[in-house]
C-alpha cells in the first residue's frame, strides 16, 4: 500500500529471513522422532507459552471482523467464552495429557477405546487441524499490502511455512512460535495508543459507532451466541494444546503454561476488540475483514507500520505453520503406523511426515480458495468436528469403568454425519446468504446431543451385568 515505506517492507523481509534461517538452524537438533514431533518433551514455560500463545491466535483477521461489525460481542463469543476452555484444559486435562506421554488425540483413543475409533478419530482430528482458513488470511494479508492476487499470496505464504517446517518440525515450529510470539504482542499493543491520540477515547466510539457495539450481546440471538460458547470447547479436542501439553517437560509446565497464556489472549482479545471497533468509526467504508490490517495504517507512523506488519503475518503464519504440521502428524503417525502399518520405523513416519506436510498445505490451499471466508471455514469446521470428538474424548478421560469402543465409534460417526447433513441443509435453504436451520437450530447442538446419546445408549446395551452385580 502506498502508506508503506521501504524501511516497513525491509522489516517484513528481515521477518521472512528470521524464520528461513531458524528453520535452517533447528534441523541439527533432529536426532529421532520424539524430537520431530514434540521436541524431546524438554519444553520451558517460555517457550510452552510463546508457542501456544501464537498458535492458537492466528485468526487475527477473522475477530477484526467480528469486532468491526458487531463490538463487544467480538470478546465474549471469541474471548470469555474460551476463557473457560482453556481453565478446565489447565486444571483438569494438562496433566493426565502430559502423564500419557503420547504424540495425538488418536493416540489417547486407542488408548481410551481400540484401533477402528482411532483410526475414525484420526480422520476428524485431520479435519479439525486444517490450516484453511489461517492460509487464506495470509493470502488476504498479501494481496493487501503487496497487491497480488489472493491465490497467489496464498501459495507464496504456505511455499515459506513448508520450507522451514519440513526441515525442522517441531523444532522449526517452537523456535519461529518465539520469534512471532514477540512481535505479535508488540504489533497488538500499538495500535490502541495511537488511535486514542488521533481520534480520542471512548467518545469517539460511542459516538460513531451503533449502541449494540456496546453490549455483550449486539444483534445476536441468544442461540447463536451460546453456539459460540459451545464452540469454545474447539479447545479440549485440539490437536495443538494436546501436542503441546505432550512436548512440555513436566505436567507443571503444562498447566503453569496454559494459565499464563490465558492473560496473554485476555490482552490480545482486548486490543482486537477495540481495533475493530475503531475501524469502524474511523472508515467505515473499508472492507470489514481487513479492516485489522488496513485500520492501523492510518495511525501508525514509519517503522512501527513494519513492525505491525511483520506481526500480523507472524500472528498467522505461527499458526499455518503449527496446524500444518499437526496435519502431517495426523496423516504419519495416526493413519499410517497407527492403522496400516504398526511396524514403521521411526525414520519411515518421519519421511511420511514430511510428504504428509505438502498434502496438507495443499488442502488447506483448496479449501481456502473455496470459500473465501474465515468466519465459515471456522464455524463449519468447528461444528462439525466437536459433534464428533467431544464426548469420546471427554469420556475417555472422565468415564468409569469399561467404555464401550463401539460407543465411541458410532458417537462419533453419527455426530459428525448429523451436524453436517444439518449445516448443508441449511446452506441449501439459504434466504439473502443466510442459512435457514430445520426447527431454528444451529446444527452443533443436534450433533453433539446425538453423539451424547449414542454413546450413553450403546454403551448401556454393550454393559456386562455380571461386573456390577455378580
Amino acid at each position: 500500500m502506498d502508506s508503506l515505506s521501504l524501511v516497513d517492507y525491509s522489516i517484513v523481509v528481515i521477518y521472512f529471513l528470521a524464520v528461513i534461517l531458524i528453520g535452517l538452524v533447528v534441523k541439527k537438533k533432529i536426532k529421532g522422532l520424539g524430537d520431530y514431533f514434540v521436541a524431546g518433551r524438554r519444553l520451558t514455560l517460555p517457550l510452552f507459552v510463546a508457542t501456544l500463545v501464537s498458535t492458537w491466535y492466528g485468526g487475527i483477521l477473522g475477530v477484526g471482523e467480528l469486532s468491526f461489525n458487531y463490538g463487544y460481542v467480538n470478546w465474549l463469543t471469541q474471548g470469555a467464552f474460551w476463557y473457560l476452555s482453556y481453565l478446565f484444559f489447565a486444571l483438569y486435562l494438562a496433566r493426565k495429557v502430559r502423564m500419557s506421554k503420547l504424540y495425538t488425540i488418536p493416540d489417547l483413543l486407542e488408548k481410551f477405546y481400540d484401533k477402528k475409533v482411532r483410526f475414525l478419530g484420526a480422520i476428524f482430528n485431520f479435519l479439525m487441524v486444517t490450516p484453511a482458513p489461517y492460509v487464506l488470511s495470509l493470502g488476504i494479508v498479501f494481496s493487501l499490502f503487496f497487491g497480488w492476487p489472493i491465490w497467489l499470496g496464498i501459495v507464496l505464504g504456505t511455499v515459506l511455512v513448508i520450507f522451514y517446517t519440513v526441515r525442522g518440525g517441531f523444532y522449526a515450529d517452537v523456535n519461529t512460535d518465539l520469534l512471532q510470539f514477540l512481535l505479535m504482542t508488540i504489533g497488538a499493543a500499538l495500535v490502541i495508543p495511537f488511535a486514542i491520540s488521533r481520534f480520542g477515547g471512548l467518545e469517539f466510539l460511542h459516538a460513531n459507532l451503533p449502541e449494540t457495539h456496546f453490549t455483550l450481546t449486539g444483534t445476536w440471538t441468544l442461540q447463536m451466541i451460546i453456539v459460540w460458547g459451545f464452540l469454545a470447547c474447539w479447545t479440549l479436542v485440539d490437536p495443538g494444546f494436546y501436542q503441546r501439553c505432550y512436548a512440555a517437560k513436566d505436567p507443571s509446565t503444562a498447566r503453569k503454561g496454559i494459565l499464563i497464556s490465558i492473560l496473554f489472549w485476555g490482552m490480545f482479545d482486548i486490543c482486537t476488540t477495540f481495533t475493530g471497533m475503531y475501524a469502524r468509526a474511523a472508515m467505515p467504508d473499508i472492507d470489514p475483514t481487513t479492516a485489522y490490517a488496513v485500520f492501523p495504517l492510518e495511525v501508525l507512523p514509519v517503522v512501527l507500520k513494519g513492525v505491525f506488519l511483520a506481526g500480523v503475518l507472524a500472528t498467522i503464519m505461527s499458526t499455518v505453520d503449527s496446524f500444518t504440521f499437526l496435519g502431517a502428524m495426523n496423516l504419519a503417525q495416526d493413519l499410517y503406523k497407527g492403522v496400516f502399518r504398526p511396524q514403521a520405523s521411526e525414520k519411515q513416519v518421519m519421511r511420511l511426515t514430511k510428504w504428509g506436510i505438502l498434502v496438507t498445505a495443499g488442502l488447506a490451499m483448496l479449501i481456502a480458495l473455496y470459500f473465501q471466508s474465515l468466519v465459515a471455514i471456522w464455524y463449519t469446521i468447528g461444528t462439525v468436528g466437536i459433534s464428533a470428538l467431544l464426548v469420546p474424548v471427554l469420556a475417555g478421560f472422565f468415564g468409569k469403568g469399561n467404555k464401550s469402543s463401539l460407543a465411541a465409534f458410532l458417537s462419533m460417526l453419527t455426530g459428525f454425519t448429523l451436524s453436517l447433513a444439518w449445516l448443508i441443509h441449511g446452506n441449501l435453504n439459504a434466504v439473502d446468504g443466510w442459512p435457514v436451520y430445520l426447527w431454528g437450530l444451529e446444527p452443533l447442538y443436534p450433533g453433539l446431543a446425538l453423539s451424547f446419546l449414542v454413546f450413553i445408549v450403546v454403551n448401556f446395551l454393550k454393559k456386562d451385568p455380571c461386573k456390577t452385580t455378580c
